[in-house]
């Protein structure tokens, strides 16, 4: 062993120390979400004032304000705190890019990361059962909520170039939750029939969606569960956005119209499943929870679509670091 106290490593171990300070950044932002913290520097405020609003201890309050200030989520101007641009686009309930919801979800998540070295020991860990307890309110709000940050535009803008969008009369948005695809769709193209299918807990939050967006009776909203239900017909594009296609490829295929086309946007993982991270980690959570599902790479789709009896057209590379995403367009083969 080298024993040279005073020895620098070749490598600097500041990427290691970062890992280990997720947790406690994470947990900072979670906390000053839930006391409003954002809501309130809107406008600036001393610790004083925060903590005279919040019902806090105010020696403590200035140390977590300093911190926040450190995080980048505040600004400090001698003795007040406003909130950066930052936090006022993605941590102030009043914008239209708020991700308060989003980060309940990712706490809930939080207490399964905990358990990893029981989930190593006994094959991974019990989460409750069945599909309304994990997709509850929380879930597919926080997923509108990241969706809004620019992954649903990127995705909309691409599709509405494709011929198959251009041309098309009906649509469904298979497994829609939030409803902001169908929303979108909508939108950019008036006369297009819309119809949005999911869990009929689901579907009422959608409806929530799309009062928001004064879009009411303008998408059909059918209930049900797709692995079991009906999912209509005459389809000449079926959208799917982050659900698992694997068990449901032959309804898709029937329900479309001749030359229809399935539009899929997927994360999806290299071939020796160890890239991108965010694919990574989703891939390790779905093993732990022990879930039927998993995340494919590009090949296994492509296999899965040809394997039904499609034909794919193109495949769009649409991602960003935090969002490793393909769209595939594949095209129903003449009957």
């Amino acid at each position: 062993m080298d024993k040279i106290v005073y020895r620098i490593p070749e490598l600097d171990f500041g990427f290691i120390d970062e890992i280990t300070k997720g947790n406690e950044k994470a947990n900072i932002l979670f906390t000053a979400v839930d006391y409003g913290i954002f809501d309130l520097l809107t406008q600036p405020k001393t610790a004083d004032q925060v903590s005279e609003a919040i019902k806090t201890d105010p020696y403590l309050t200035e140390k977590f304000l300093n911190t926040l200030v450190a995080l980048n989520l505040l600004h400090k101007i001698e003795n007040r705190y406003l909130n950066t641009k930052l936090a006022e686009t993605f941590l102030v309930k009043k914008s239209p890019f708020y991700q308060g919801t989003l980060f309940g979800m990712k706490r809930r998540g939080s207490t399964d990361w905990q358990r990893i070295s029981k989930a190593l020991k006994n094959g991974g860990i019990q989460t409750g059962t069945g599909n309304k307890s994990i997709i509850d309110r929380t879930f597919i709000i926080g997923h509108a909520e990241i969706a809004i940050t620019g992954a649903l535009q990127r995705a909309v803008d691409v599709i509405s170039t494709l011929p198959e969008f251009g041309n098309a009369k009906k649509i469904l948005d298979l497994g829609g939750g939030h409803g902001l695809y169908s929303i979108a769709f909508q939108q950019l193209k008036p006369d297009l029939e819309v119809v949005l299918f999911d869990l009929p807990h689901v579907t009422e939050i959608a409806k929530e969606y799309l009062e928001q967006y004064g879009m009411q009776g303008k998408i059909k909203i059918v209930a049900g569960d797709f692995t079991k239900d009906d999912i209509g017909n005459g389809y000449d594009i079926v959208f799917v956005s982050d659900v698992t296609i694997s068990g449901i490829l032959k309804k898709i295929y029937d329900a479309l119209n001749e030359n229809g086309a399935l539009i899929y946007r997927r994360w999806t993982i290299n071939d020796n499943r160890t890239s991108p991270l965010t694919s990574v980690l989703f891939d390790f959570m779905l093993a732990m929870r022990r879930s039927e599902h998993r995340v494919y790479t590009l090949g296994e789709y492509i296999r899965l679509l040809d394997a039904a009896g499609f034909s794919i057209t193109r495949i769009l590379d649409i991602s960003y670091p935090q969002d490793p995403t393909k769209i595939l367009i594949a095209k129903k083969e003449r009957c």
